[in-house]
């Protein structure tokens, strides 16, 4: 089951946080261009407020995918999942229930970067060994349209 994380999950989160290696560095944030590791329970608390964060639970908290948005900047998703199809279903859910433009910053080796491509992102950069993708604004669709004949 998939869902927003609150306050109430802190623990949970932590734990997460703490089990699950990031393999590929990419479980982090931007702040006066220094990168900070999402470790700091504090930290990890204040973004809970302020930031949306989704979680998978099978039992305790599998996975989590947060859309970073600091003001005036662009929204970029993280993600912290030991197991790809984890990854895939917080994709999924992603792109069912969110049509803003979205940014994407991985390297090169991890898996997201292909898995990804599927769910209408695309390559628009390279930065050494991390690739920057996008995900356009999708416009919505009148369900209902009339026929004129």
């Amino acid at each position: 089951m998939i869902q927003r994380l609150g306050l109430k999950n802190l623990q949970d989160l932590n734990c997460l946080i703490q089990d699950i290696k990031d393999n590929y560095q990419d479980f982090y944030i931007t702040k006066d261009r220094e990168r900070t590791f999402l470790k700091d329970l504090n930290l990890i608390s204040k973004l809970l407020k302020t930031q949306e964060i989704y979680g998978i639970f099978d039992g305790e908290l599998k996975a989590i995918m947060m859309i970073y948005k600091e003001k005036g900047f662009r929204p970029y998703l993280k993600f912290l999942s030991n197991k790809t199809k984890y990854t895939y279903h917080l994709l999924k859910y992603l792109s069912w229930n969110n049509n803003d433009e979205i940014f994407l910053k991985v390297k090169k080796s991890n898996p997201l970067a292909n898995i990804s491509l599927r769910f209408g992102f695309r390559f628009i950069g390279n930065r050494g060994n991390e690739i920057l993708l996008i995900r356009n604004k999708k416009e919505k669709k009148d369900v209902l349209q009339c026929r004129k004949d």
